[in-house]
């Protein structure tokens, strides 16, 4: 794979594990503080104290799409662009906590009635982690920002198995990016297209790749240029997502506060990408934050909801929020302990064998030497 590496791969970085654990709050504190309540879809009380600020948590999902283009490319350099660890790696950590989280969902969804209930059909095709690719509601809505990420390790897995000896990571993130730019002037104009690109979400995973590469091999005009377009890309997308979202009528004025949490997801990535060892001091504390993330991130929504629901007129809204939160932080941590502890590792471990065939499709290219 021609990655142009110019030194050793990364260890550990903590100040990655900090930022998607910051991510995963800013979108519970979305749904708690804000989303929840509207039109008391989800929670009977709500939190108007909190919204001006938990409205803007919903950009957490985009921190999480930047973060994700950052770390895929560190996996695939790590694999050695192996496609069979590429896909063990992301099946392991992604799907036994996923199953366990879903099925926990469910059964403590039982007896709940719309928008909260669930139905078998909705938990069976959710398992798929694509159920809205099927044109099925996820047992939790939070889940559709998974299917998005599924589609990006698609691409980069046909990348590893057909491409990566044509061109280099560099090369494709430029087409991605330029595909990106021709659709999205024009909105819903070309649906399957735009899907296939993953319009508009593609520019924070590009971004996050292109951070990751400036890391490894430093900041090129080429690619100060390149995130310089994501940059644009990505305010044009928040932007319209702002203004055409019927939450946002009357607060148009809000939209710069948007862009500017926006520009600061990017700032973030900027400085992990400048500076690997940012928060290093606080390594330990950052890795147990970072393994919270992804169990959180699962069973933080409908479970919080019907939390708060069932204690608000028991011990007040604020206890109830309170103790919501303590409780889906300690069910975050017992899936990472007694789910992804002893068996992400396991099953990896018996996946990548079973999928040697697709390394020997194309061998990857050995990457070039240090000058």
């Amino acid at each position: 794979m021609n990655t142009n590496v110019r030194g050793p791969a990364p260890g550990r970085l903590p100040a990655l594990d900090g930022l998607r654990f910051l991510a995963a709050l800013s979108v519970l504190a979305f749904h708690y503080g804000y989303r929840g309540a509207l039109g008391g879809l989800y929670l009977k009380q709500g939190y108007p104290e909190l919204a001006p600020v938990a409205r803007f948590g919903d950009l957490g999902v985009h921190l999480f799409f930047l973060i994700s283009g950052f770390v895929i490319l560190l996996t695939v350099e790590a694999g050695k662009g192996l496609p069979s660890h590429f896909i063990a790696s992301r099946v392991s950590r992604l799907y036994p906590v996923f199953w366990v989280a879903a099925t926990l969902t469910t059964v403590l969804m039982i007896g709940q009635s719309e928008p909260l209930a669930v139905t078998l059909q909705q938990y069976l095709a959710s398992l798929t982690m694509v159920p809205t690719r099927l044109h099925v509601v996820p047992v939790d809505m939070v889940y559709w920002t998974l299917a998005v990420e599924l589609q990006f390790y698609l691409f980069v897995v046909l990348y590893l198995i057909f491409l990566q000896r044509l061109a280099s990571i560099d090369t494709m993130l430029m087409l991605w990016l330029l595909a990106t730019v021709c659709l999205l002037p024009f909105p819903d104009r070309f649906p399957h297209i735009e899907l296939l690109v993953l319009v508009p979400y593609s520019t924070f995973f590009i971004a996050g790749g292109l951070f990751y590469r400036a890391m490894r091999d430093g900041f090129t005009r080429s690619r100060v240029a390149l995130l310089a377009v994501c940059w644009v890309c990505a305010m044009v997308t928040i932007h319209r997502q702002f203004v055409t979202d019927p939450r946002s009528a009357g607060n148009a004025e809000l939209v710069w506060l948007y862009m500017l949490a926006g520009t600061l997801c990017f700032a973030a990535i900027a400085t992990l990408s400048v500076h690997p060892d940012w928060m290093g001091k606080y390594a330990k504390g950052m890795a147990f934050l970072g393994a919270l993330t992804y169990p959180l991130y699962l069973v933080h929504q409908k479970i919080g909801y019907v939390s708060i629901n069932a204690l608000a007129p028991r011990i007040g809204r604020w206890w109830a929020l309170g103790i919501t939160i303590v409780a889906v932080l300690v069910l975050a941590w017992l899936l990472h302990r007694l789910i992804e502890v002893p068996f992400n590792g396991r099953f990896r471990r018996w996946l990548e064998p079973r999928l040697r065939r697709a390394d020997r499709i194309l061998p990857p290219r050995q990457p070039e030497r240090a000058p």
